[in-house]
């Protein structure tokens, strides 16, 4: 009989960004999942390999280029900022969705 709880596995996409950022998505699966996330999840992390920095983004729920700007959510906030050289630009806050709530609909619309 198969073991359930030693399951994991985890996939990594990259995608480049300018100023030769490299963001690193980690696509998880698990049975041993970290509280308040499913048995599938990401994690993120900015690298730049020739400066050999990286910016831990373990918070960020998602996370993908737009245009030539960064954008990720935490916690139900999407933020952006501008990869620059010498590091992630100022972030600002671009939209708060936490005082959104689920209203039914019924049809027709």
């Amino acid at each position: 009989m198969r073991d359930h709880h030693q399951w994991d596995n985890h996939f990594t996409f990259e995608k480049v960004l300018p100023n030769r950022w490299v963001i690193r998505k980690v696509a998880h699966a698990t049975t041993e999942n970290p509280v308040g996330k499913g048995c599938y999840y990401h994690t993120h992390s900015l690298h730049h390999d020739d400066r050999d920095v990286t910016i831990d983004g373990q918070d960020w729920e998602w996370a993908d280029l737009d245009g030539d700007r960064l954008v990720w959510n935490v916690k139900g906030v999407l933020f952006a900022a501008d990869p620059a050289p010498e590091g992630l630009g100022s972030a600002h806050s671009l939209y708060d969705f936490n005082p959104l709530t689920f209203e039914t609909i019924e049809a027709p619309y």
